[in-house]
């Protein structure tokens, strides 16, 4: 019988130069990752400046369909592919204490608050829309609010005493028409 016997991790130290490397390949995938993008959505707008690529996918709907498949099937795989470079760069991060490990909740979704969020906060509280929303005074608003409504009452009172100065010489005119008659 044989002894089973524990695989071998093999390990690999991953130098400043390798992750700058990892780095700018994903840089290089984010320019594929929005080609990709205004691909299939220049395949899927009637917009008169295309590329040659999407006229020879709009000859048919067939090639049409095709085309815009392969655009986001490219789009997919590379954003993927993107996530997946850049969960490695913050565990490298982690693993060289430069950053606190996070709790993982949902990998699908995202960190969650983690490391950091024990931080003790000074003055201003958490940096939470919500909360800033909450604590936020509308006094640039309102004051707006009262220059429009003075504006809007003015421009209406302009405009009634305006239309009264017309009636009165609706009057005197249509007499003046008689006279001449």
């Amino acid at each position: 019988m044989e002894v089973d016997q524990p695989h071998t991790r093999k390990t690999t130290a991953f130098t400043p130069a390798a992750r700058i490397a990892e780095l700018n390949d994903i840089d290089r995938s984010i320019s594929t990752l929005l080609s990709a993008a205004s691909d299939a959505v220049g395949i899927l707008s009637n917009s008169p400046t295309t590329t040659e690529k999407q006229e020879t996918a709009l000859r048919s709907t067939s090639s049409a369909r095709a085309a815009f498949s392969a655009a986001a099937e490219t789009y997919f795989s590379t954003l993927s592919s993107i996530e997946v470079q850049l969960r490695r760069q913050v565990y490298a991060l982690e693993e060289a204490e430069l950053i606190r490990p996070g709790d993982d909740r949902d990998t699908r979704r995202g960190r969650a608050l983690g490391g950091d969020s024990n931080l003790t906060r000074v003055g201003g509280g958490p940096l939470d829309p919500s909360w800033l929303n909450a604590r936020a005074s509308d006094k640039v608003g309102a004051g707006m609010k009262r220059e429009l409504l003075a504006q809007a009452k003015e421009f209406v009172a302009k405009a009634e005493s305006e239309a009264g100065t017309a009636e009165q010489d609706a009057p005197a005119h249509d007499q003046a028409q008689q006279l001449k008659s």
